[in-house]
């Protein structure tokens, strides 16, 4: 909720004073006393209909997004990293003896690496479909945000008009009860009728300021839900990148092989520099390349828990 100053809160009060004293010197039977009271009548009518306006299009449309491609890529991530992980079984971890205390012969590193060539199509299918979402997730937020920025100047102006209205209110009532005794019809229609069109109005204001604080609020949870996921899918591609790196690496050192993983997007480029102070050693590749999956893992419970922990929107 937008907060109003001190200042401008002391200039709404002394407006309502003035429109209370104003209204004080009209002859409470006459016309012009019910025209006086039309100003409270129309107080926020055109912002109320813009708020009603905007409830009836854009605002009742707004949903989190679906996230059905970006639990499938995870899930395809995670079975491709399952499978090349190099500490599984039949690839470059050691071999277990057999029953006979013999060592089967294990694939050797070639093999191993060979897999990742085999896989790649499948690797760049899933970074592909992450980068879509990732690009959409970033499209709505932009409108999110224009859509923001338009209805905060609402709030804002329904926020004054209510505090105008209770001015006005409660100092209706004040002037009620003291002229009460000297100026009897005054008293009663400013009670009777003026009271009571301002509280009318002021339920209405109310009404649509929590319209529009909702529509509001709604964007900014989306807004925010989107960022995290925007987050967590950029985390989980740059480590899934890196892990190819790393592999690239290792193969040179234990396959005295070239792994070219040409079919991959942004793997020479964008994670050129992504192999930093805390990423794999210098030292035993395998190692290493076992660490950058753990990473990986990591990223990816990251951003399925970041997919699954999506909030519900409020009733509306």
């Amino acid at each position: 909720m937008l907060q109003i100053t001190k200042r401008r809160h002391a200039e709404l009060a002394g407006q309502a004073a003035k429109f209370v004293a104003e209204l004080l010197l009209i002859e409470p039977l006459s016309p012009a006393f019910d025209h006086k009271l039309e100003a409270i009548e129309a107080l926020g009518r055109d912002t109320i209909a813009q708020v009603s306006a905007r409830h009836a299009g854009s605002l009742a449309h707004v949903a989190p997004p679906p996230t059905g491609a970006i639990a499938q890529a995870t899930a395809a991530l995670r079975s491709i990293a399952t499978a090349l992980e190099p500490m599984r079984p039949g690839n470059l971890a050691p071999p277990a003896r057999h029953g006979l205390g013999l060592l089967p012969i294990p694939p050797g590193p070639s093999t191993y690496f060979h897999r990742y060539t085999s896989a790649q199509a499948e690797i760049e299918a899933a970074l592909s479909s992450l980068t879509r979402e990732r690009d959409a997730l970033l499209r709505a937020n932009i409108g999110l945000e224009a859509e923001e920025a338009s209805l905060r100047p609402l709030v804002a102006a329904l926020e004054e008009h209510a505090l105008f209205a209770e001015e006005v209110a409660l100092t209706i009532e004040a002037r009620a009860a003291a002229i009460a005794p000297r100026e009897p019809m005054k008293a009663r229609r400013l009670t009777a009728d003026a009271l009571h069109t301002v509280r009318t109005r002021a339920r209405d204001i109310a009404e649509a300021r929590a319209l529009t604080t909702q529509a509001l609020a709604v964007r900014e949870l989306i807004s925010s839900t989107n960022a995290q996921l925007i987050a967590a899918i950029e985390q989980a591609t740059a480590t899934m990148l890196m892990v190819l790196r790393t592999a690239m690496e290792a193969a040179k050192m234990l396959a005295r092989d070239r792994l070219v993983l040409d079919r991959i997007t942004g793997l020479g480029r964008a994670a050129s520099n992504l192999i930093t102070d805390d990423g794999p050693p210098d030292g035993d590749k395998t190692q290493a390349l076992q660490a950058a999956f753990v990473r990986l893992y990591d990223a990816l419970d990251r951003l399925e828990s970041e997919r699954a922990s999506i909030p519900p929107l409020p009733p509306r």
